[in-house]
């Protein structure tokens, strides 16, 4: 939690203000938060916008089921293909700027092992084959459970963690 005060910006409080949260003063170091917080807040955005797809994909085909002429365009996923490149950019660029604060091999090894998880998880939010809403919050429930263990990984082995 004092991490993720910290990441939220938090950083400017001071420690008396933290102890009336009930937590100790943040010590990891701004970029590696930026890069957790970021990295994160944007898989869950591409995520959202791959599940409301797939709920938009699952209606259009309730509604034209059995249609001889279907009714409107089917949805596409191309907002969530442009919030996947996005969001690898920005976490490529957030990445180069915290592995500078990686002094020790083992935070070195952390970070790469973060960044290729999560890289792999973003690309990997969009699925060729057709999937339901439940089968992709099944999916991606094990995805969030992989990272949450390497990001406490990678705060643990940061300067600071």
């Amino acid at each position: 939690m004092r991490r993720m005060l910290w990441a939220l910006g938090f950083a400017c409080l001071p420690a008396s203000s933290f102890a009336q949260l009930g937590v100790k003063e943040p010590t990891t170091l701004p970029a590696v938060s930026q890069f957790v917080m970021g990295t994160r807040l944007g898989y869950i955005t591409c995520s959202d916008k791959y599940k409301a797809y797939l709920e938009k994909i699952e209606l259009y085909s309730l509604v034209n089921e059995g249609q001889r002429e279907p009714k409107g365009t089917p949805p596409t996923d191309s907002e969530v293909a442009d919030c996947v490149h996005q969001t690898a950019l920005r976490g490529s660029g957030l990445y180069k700027e915290a592995l500078k604060s990686a002094t020790t091999p083992k935070a070195k090894a952390a970070f790469g092992d973060y960044m290729v998880a999560w890289e792999t998880a973003l690309k990997g939010i969009r699925k060729p084959q057709r999937e339901t809403v439940q089968q992709y919050r099944a999916r991606n429930k094990q995805v969030e459970e992989r990272l949450n263990a390497l990001q406490e990984r990678l705060e643990g082995a940061a300067p600071g963690g």
